[in-house]
C-alpha cells in the first residue's frame, strides 16, 4: 500500500543566461511557495487531506530539480494526514498545534479604534492585562496578544491586519473541557469498519500535565473520552490521528472531537447522544485515500432500486440474490438519499437489509427520503402504495456499505485527483517575454493548488516540466 505522493518539477538552463544555482534558487519554497506552511496547508492539507514530509529543491549539471514528497497516512509517523485542524481557527495564516481550546467573550461597553499595520490600538477602557488574548469584530477569527499596556491604548502583537477604523473587543477566554467525544461523518470509521478504527488525541490540561488516549470509534454515535491518569480536562489539543484502520488503510469521513453539553449514557441511541454534542473543538478532514477513491470502500450495486416515500419495500431491477449477492445484515446506502442535514453536521443515511428475494429487497425500516415521483398513476404504470393508490416508485442507484470490500486506492486512482495540478496542460503558459512575476500586470498569485503554473510563472519564462506521479 502506498502511504507517500512523490510530485517533482525539473527546469533547464540550456539556452539560458541562468546557471543552475541560480534556477535552484528561484524553483524553491522560498521564491515559488506551493503551501502555506508543511503541516496544515489550507490546500494540500484541508482538501487533499495530505502532509508535506519533505521538500526539496537541488542543482542539476544541467539546471534544477524540485521534489515534494506528501505523507497520505499516519503510517510513517509525522506529520500524520489527514492534519487536524481546529474547529474554531483563531489565526489568519493556516493554524498549526497545539490549538488552545477558548470561547469568545464580547467586552460589553468597550470600543476600539484600530489602524492596519499598527500594534498599538485605542481603548476606551483600561481593562487588559499583559498576555489578554483578544479578538476584533471587524476581523474575528485573528488573534492578538496584549504585550503592553498605556493610558486609553494597549500594544498588540502581531500589528493588526484588519481594516483600519472602529472595532468591538471581544476576549479569548480559556475553555477547556472534561466530557468530549468522537464520532465520524461515516459508519465505516468505526472499530469493525473498514476505514479509521481508533483515533489518538494528544492534549494538555489546565496544570499543565499531559496525556495521550486512543479512543475507539463507532460511526456517527459520540464515542466518550476517558481522560488518561493524571489530568483534569483538555485544555490544548497538541495532536489528534489515525491511530489504526480497516482494510480501507485510511479514514473515510471527517472526523470531529466535539465537548459534551452532558454525559452520554450507555442506553442512548445514536440521536440521542448527538443531541449531548455541544461545540466542535478540533477535527480530521477526509483522507487522501477517501477523496482519490470514494467508491472503494462502498461499490455500487448492480441494477436500480425503486424506492417509495414510507415503504420499506424496495423492487429491483437486477436480482440481488445472484452474482455480488445481498444478504440480509447487509447495509446500503441509496444515491437519492446520500446524507441528511443535522445540527452537528452531514450525515450519512443508511439503510439494514432484512429480506433479499428476487427482484424485491425489504428494509429493517422504511425510506425516509423523498422519491420525487410520488404521485398517482394508471394502474398499469406503477406499484399500490399503502393508501391504495397506484405509484411510482423512484429508480435510483444504491452502494454496499457494509460489509464493505475496502481495499487501498491503486496508484492510477490516487493520482488523479493531483493531475490536474500536476499536468503541464492545465498550467499558463509563461509570458513571451521573460518578465518577473512583479511586473505582470495582473500579478499572478503563488498559491498552493497551482502546482506546475506557480512554478511556471515564478521561472519567468523558463519551461518547468513535471515528472509523473510516483508513490512510495
Amino acid at each position: 500500500m502506498a502511504n507517500q505522493i512523490i510530485l517533482s518539477w525539473t527546469v533547464s538552463v540550456a539556452g539560458t543566461s541562468r546557471t543552475p544555482a541560480q534556477a535552484a534558487a528561484a524553483l524553491g519554497q522560498a521564491n515559488a511557495p506551493l503551501y502555506a506552511n508543511a503541516t496544515n496547508d489550507p490546500v494540500l492539507g484541508a482538501f487533499f487531506g495530505l502532509a508535506v514530509k519533505t521538500d526539496t529543491t537541488v542543482a542539476t549539471p544541467t539546471g534544477a530539480t524540485r521534489t515534494l514528497t506528501l505523507n497520505m497516512n499516519a503510517a510513517l509517523g509525522a506529520p500524520n494526514a489527514p492534519p487536524a485542524f481546529p474547529c474554531q481557527p483563531n489565526s489568519s495564516t493556516p493554524p498549526t498545534p497545539p490549538y488552545t481550546l477558548s470561547t469568545p467573550t464580547p467586552i460589553e461597553g468597550d470600543d476600539a479604534f484600530l489602524t492596519n499595520g499598527s500594534p498599538v490600538v485605542q481603548v476606551a477602557q483600561n481593562r487588559y492585562a499583559d498576555g489578554d488574548v483578544v479578538q476584533f469584530s471587524t476581523e474575528i477569527g485573528v488573534s492578538y496578544t496584549v504585550i503592553g499596556l498605556g493610558t486609553g491604548t494597549i500594544t498588540i502583537a502581531p500589528a493588526f491586519t484588519g481594516p483600519t477604523g472602529p472595532s468591538a473587543v471581544v476576549e479569548l477566554v480559556p475553555a477547556p473541557v472534561t466530557l468530549a467525544a468522537v464520532y465520524s461523518t461515516c459508519p465505516l470509521d468505526s472499530l469493525t469498519g473498514s476505514g479509521a478504527r481508533t483515533v489518538s488525541i494528544t492534549y494538555e490540561d489546565t496544570l499543565g500535565a499531559s496525556g495521550t488516549v486512543v479512543v475507539d470509534l463507532d460511526g456517527g454515535y459520540p464515542v466518550p473520552i476517558t481522560l488518561a491518569g493524571g489530568t483534569i480536562n483538555i485544555a490544548v489539543v497538541t495532536d489528534m490521528h489515525v491511530a489504526s484502520v480497516g482494510g480501507f488503510g485510511n479514514s473515510v469521513g471527517q472526523i470531529t472531537l466535539s465537548s459534551l453539553s452532558e454525559a452520554i449514557l450507555e442506553d442512548d441511541d445514536q440521536d440521542e447522544a448527538q443531541l449531548k454534542l455541544d461545540t466542535p473543538l478540533v477535527y480530521l478532514p477526509n483522507s487522501y485515500f477517501a477523496i482519490a477513491q470514494p467508491t472503494t470502500s462502498a461499490p455500487q450495486l448492480e441494477g436500480d432500486f425503486l424506492v417509495t416515500t414510507n415503504s420499506p419495500n424496495v423492487p429491483t431491477t437486477v436480482d440481488q440474490t445472484v452474482g455480488p449477492a445481498l444478504s440480509p445484515g447487509d447495509v446500503i446506502q441509496f444515491a437519492a438519499q446520500e446524507e441528511i442535514d443535522t445540527p452537528f453536521g452531514s450525515e450519512l443515511v443508511t439503510y439494514e437489509v432484512l429480506y433479499v428475494g428476487p427482484k424485491m429487497i425489504i428494509l429493517k425500516t422504511p425510506f425516509s427520503g423523498f422519491d420525487f415521483l410520488h404521485r398517482p398513476v394508471r394502474p398499469d404504470e406503477g406499484t399500490k402504495s399503502t393508501r391504495g393508490d397506484s405509484v411510482i416508485n423512484l429508480p435510483t442507484a444504491a452502494t454496499l456499505v457494509s460489509p464493505s470490500p475496502a481495499y487501498p486506492p491503486p496508484a492510477a486512482q490516487l493520482a488523479a485527483p493531483l493531475a490536474q495540478f500536476v499536468n503541464p496542460g492545465n498550467a499558463v503558459p509563461p509570458p513571451r517575454q521573460p518578465l518577473a512575476p512583479a511586473t505582470m500586470s495582473p500579478a499572478p498569485t503563488l498559491l498552493s493548488g497551482f502546482f506546475t503554473q506557480t512554478l511556471q510563472l515564478a521561472l519567468a519564462g523558463v519551461p518547468v516540466v513535471p515528472a509523473a506521479i510516483a508513490f512510495a
